[in-house]
């Protein structure tokens, strides 16, 4: 079943409240008309309040990464859909629709269709199906919500702290001087390999405990030499995260990060997703506004995907491999990467322009229209970026759930 935020519901009641509460003689009922400045990008130029300008443009920001993830999900669910030989039930609808709907004539509903058809065939069945898929690190830019804050601040003095203080726990990625610690991840990547001594959820190149599944679909048991899908523990390299089993830690190798800890110090941290607040005292809708921003932005490295299977499964299979490995990237960074940041912080900020709006007696006309026009855009926003996210989601699970 597909979530939502706030949706239509929830934005016109937004709107009714607040036009319920301005008088149609005060002049503030056609200022509540609209925002053109959302649209022109002059938000700068207004003259609001500093928590106001952060929510515009926080709402702006959402809704730039929720066009940008709804047409990589359309566009890749038609591409998995049309090289899968779906017929087209999505051209002749609009909007969210297109993508995926209650009636499953989407283009990811399609696709999600096909993909479990062909997994599920009988001429499938020797194909040994095996997933292995390198999700690209997310990094949040600090100075740009620091830089945020210290406007929230006003007049008051902010320290925003450092990146390593503000990360969730397990989410600060890093250089570690040493090793990086037990059930900490060192992060791997195609041309960068991993040092691995744990479950790597990419291609294991070395020793494998458990089934390894190569390219071609071949399967063995505990492979000394396995360069595929391992479905325990690799000792060797990983081409993707490898969750550290060793209690001691593990050096994860040149040019590869950390996302944990470290056994001891460590340079070059970032976050890979949204940060806490300072220790600063902020107004809180103006931190929930620049967290916001600061998520829209975050940059991710395109995931890897690599479908393996037997080309015993026939044509048919092949074309799957072909078209996974091509277009589910895009489908993951909306789903599990960028897209699932963004979605962390789209509910909240919507709660944000709702705080706001209840305080609108502090606010003069046309903070007011730009505040109630930003509203609806974010919920809007959120609400769309839902249904990508989950659309996305379930075709990536069909194709998951199927394979080793």
């Amino acid at each position: 079943m597909r979530r939502a935020f706030l949706g239509s519901a929830g934005t016109c009641a937004i709107a009714l409240m607040v036009t319920s509460c301005v008088s149609s003689t005060s002049g503030l009922g056609r200022a509540t008309e609209g925002c053109a400045e959302l649209d022109t990008g002059a938000i700068d130029s207004l003259s609001v309040d500093v928590r106001v300008r952060a929510f515009l443009h926080a709402a702006v920001d959402l809704r730039a990464v929720t066009a940008k993830m709804k047409t990589a999900v359309h566009d890749a669910c038609v591409h998995i859909a049309t090289d899968l030989g779906a017929n087209d039930t999505w051209s002749a609808l609009s909007g969210d629709d297109a993508i995926a709907n209650k009636n499953d004539t989407g283009a990811c509903d399609a696709a999600r269709a096909r993909i479990v058809a062909i997994m599920q065939s009988d001429s499938a069945k020797s194909a040994n199906f095996a997933l292995s898929i390198t999700r690209g690190e997310c990094h949040a830019d600090f100075k740009a919500e620091a830089d945020c804050e210290t406007g929230c601040a006003a007049n008051t003095v902010c320290d925003p702290g450092k990146v390593e203080e503000r990360c969730e726990p397990g989410k600060l990625s890093m250089t570690c001087t040493e090793r990086c610690a037990a059930q900490s991840h060192c992060v791997g990547k195609v041309d960068v390999q991993a040092e691995c001594s744990g479950k790597c959820e990419a291609e294991c190149h070395g020793k494998c405990t458990g089934t390894c599944t190569d390219e071609k679909g071949n399967r063995t048991e505990n492979d000394e030499n396995c360069h595929g899908k391992c479905t325990a523990s690799c000792h060797g390299k990983c081409t993707g995260r490898c969750q550290i089993e060793e209690s001691a830690g593990i050096a994860c190798g040149a040019n590869v990060s950390c996302e944990g800890s470290c056994t001891s110090t460590f340079t070059n941290p970032v976050c890979t997703t949204t940060f806490t607040p300072p220790k600063c005292m902020l107004d809180a809708t103006c931190f929930e506004s620049c967290r916001a921003s600061a998520a829209a932005k975050t940059v991710c490295e395109r995931p890897h995907v690599s479908l393996e299977a037997s080309v015993q499964g026939g044509p048919d299979v092949e074309k799957l491999v072909a078209t996974i490995n091509a277009n589910l990237p895009a489908v993951i960074d909306a789903a599990e990467s960028q897209g699932k940041i963004a979605l962390q912080v789209g509910g909240r900020l919507v709660a944000t322009g709702n705080v706001v709006l209840q305080n609108a007696g502090n606010l003069d006309g046309r903070s007011l229209a730009c505040v109630t026009a930003a509203a609806k855009m974010a919920g809007d926003a959120a609400a769309s970026l839902q249904v990508s996210a989950d659309a996305g989601g379930a075709v990536s699970q069909s194709c998951s759930s199927r394979a080793q």
